[in-house]
């Protein structure tokens, strides 16, 4: 029965024992191979294993199966990230967002992406969409702030990166070992 060898799966990812959760799902979908939530279920627990490339194939596996799961368009996206397919990762948070308008943090992983490609202005303004719908957002502020630094804009990241500590303390010890902040890194207002 697919949905015991799914709840098997649940249950092994809950106590970490991933490989196992894996096989689990894999029964499931054996029997039911549209079985939406165990394709999901198993990208997640693959992404867990740094197994992306094998991630992305269930996330994209359960996006075909189910065309309007917001959340599996976005955990595709971040496989994709993972493995450094930028422009195609963009592509699946674009869907997410279709999917969702309000989804933060999509808005987010989308800008992380952007910056990858160089992309900077366009990063930023994602960055924005996501602090726009939800304003404590810190991450979103600090990738703003290497968006800048990379731009070598000064007084943008020290303000923006100001927000992000200022929100959530674990971003300057994270600030201070940064390569992204290099460039600005012998400025004495960022230290």
């Amino acid at each position: 029965n697919s949905k015991a060898w799914f709840s098997t799966g649940r249950i092994l990812a809950k106590i970490k024992r991933h490989e196992e959760a894996i096989e689990a799902y894999d029964r499931a979908t054996e029997i039911s191979p549209d079985y939406h939530q165990a394709w999901v279920d198993r990208g997640v627990a693959l992404g867990i294993l740094s197994q992306h490339q094998e991630a992305f194939q269930s996330f994209d596996r359960a996006v075909e199966v189910k065309v309007d799961d917001e959340i599996a368009w976005m955990n595709r996206g971040m496989a994709l990230a993972m493995l450094e397919r930028y422009q195609d990762a963009i592509t699946s948070f674009d869907r997410t967002i279709e999917l969702n308008p309000q989804s933060y943090k999509a808005w987010n992983y989308r800008g992380d992406s952007l910056i990858q490609l160089k992309k900077y202005p366009d990063a930023i303004a994602s960055f924005d969409k996501a602090i726009e719908l939800k304003s404590d957002y810190a991450i979103a502020y600090y990738n703003k702030a290497i968006c800048y630094a990379l731009e070598t804009s000064i007084e943008s990241t020290i303000e923006n990166l100001q927000k992000a500590i200022n929100l959530d303390a674990k971003y300057r010890k994270q600030a201070s070992i940064d390569p992204d902040f290099d460039a600005i890194a012998s400025d004495d207002r960022f230290w």
